[in-house]
């Protein structure tokens, strides 16, 4: 047996064999029953299935359409407790606005929509960790640990009667994923502005680099439904890609990112508006963009505005070789971009120029 567990050890530091994935970080994401691939929406530590005290999970639904909801756990080796894909601690086709309640096991004091069985080699749960995974991110939940045994009860009625006990878990909500890198040349098909000069830039490279700014502005008339947009405020991370023909072949010149979610300052970096979304960052973190108003026209189109400046601003310096595009994409796969062929100033110290 010794023999065994050397040989195995050393086949796997050799990378001939793969370690056993485990943990609530390591261990792949499931697939729900209906076929519906899971995100991971929260980590929750703590948890716990033993000496009659159950785990609950309290989640709302903020999403615009039905979503996959479950509940993961693992015990204090990593080991995965239930299986979300067989319908293990997972509720199908959740509505917007619903709230559900997925535990490990049933109690006298809250309703519970699902209850978890574990499954071996997991007989209990001391001191383990769970995830929340949904089809959609757009969740609002809460964690308890639970008495199982006691409910609450009219003290009137009832004055010996011992009330059930419920602690709040330190639930953390995993960010979105920030937006793939700006491609190495230009995206094809992009959405173009609705005519020659509709689209307007503008860079300024001084010394000190706190006093780098950048401006870009755009007009399209292709139809635009707020929708287009993505949902910044959640999960639609943004990327400004800014390329010249630097050697005669485009070369990315600037990429500055703008994430999804976040809260910047005391707000949030995203907010909704009637026929778009605006983002506000004073710390101009982290590329240094200051300002983005996404603005929806319907059949008219859409405006696009684009503020950045100081040091975090990731310019490579001037002058471009024109022709310049900049573009603008989400992570929804959609963009918008302009070409600058005819620069009205191109120097050391600023470009500025109207669109093609």
């Amino acid at each position: 047996m010794r023999l065994l567990s050397t040989f195995l050890g050393l086949a796997v530091a050799l990378g001939l064999v793969a370690p056993a994935r485990a943990g609530i970080t390591d261990t792949p994401l499931p697939t729900f029953s209906d076929g519906h691939a899971a995100q991971a929406v929260a980590l929750v530590p703590g948890v716990i299935k033993s000496d009659a005290i159950e785990t609950d999970v309290i989640c709302t639904s903020l999403a615009p359409a039905a979503v996959d909801v479950g509940f993961e756990v693992f015990n204090q080796a990593g080991v995965r407790a239930n299986r979300v894909s067989t319908g293990n601690g997972a509720i199908l086709a959740v509505g917007p606005g619903r709230t559900v309640t997925i535990a490990t096991g049933g109690t006298a004091v809250l309703h519970e929509d699902a209850a978890i069985t574990l499954e071996a080699p997991v007989t209990e749960l001391a001191n383990g960790s769970g995830r929340v995974v949904a089809t959609d991110i757009r969740l609002a939940c809460n964690a308890f640990t639970v008495d199982s045994l006691h409910t609450v009860q009219n003290p009137h009625t009832c004055a010996t009667c011992q009330p059930p006990t419920l602690a709040n878990l330190g639930l953390s909500y995993i960010a979105p994923p920030p937006p793939p890198p700006c491609p190495a040349t230009p995206l094809p098909a992009c959405r173009k502005p609705t005519a020659r000069g509709r689209a307007l830039v503008l860079l300024k490279d001084r010394t000190p680099d706190v006093l780098d700014t950048l401006l870009w502005k755009w007009t399209g008339s292709v139809a635009t439904a707020k929708a287009d947009f993505g949902d910044p405020v959640t999960t639609t991370g943004y990327e400004l890609c800014l390329y010249d023909r630097t050697g005669g072949t485009p070369t990315l010149r600037l990429s500055a990112v703008a994430p999804a979610g976040g809260t910047c300052g005391a707000r949030p970096c995203w907010t909704g508006m009637a026929t778009g979304f605006l983002y506000v960052d004073p710390a101009l973190t982290p590329d240094g963009l200051a300002t983005i108003s996404l603005r929806a026209a319907g059949a008219g189109g859409a405006k696009l505005s684009i503020q950045g400046k100081g040091t975090n601003l990731p310019l490579s310096g001037l002058p471009l070789t024109p022709p310049v595009t900049v573009q603008l994409s989400a992570v929804s796969g959609l963009c918008w971009d302009a070409v600058y062929s005819a620069p009205i100033v191109n120097n050391a110290g600023s470009f500025k120029a109207k669109s093609d």
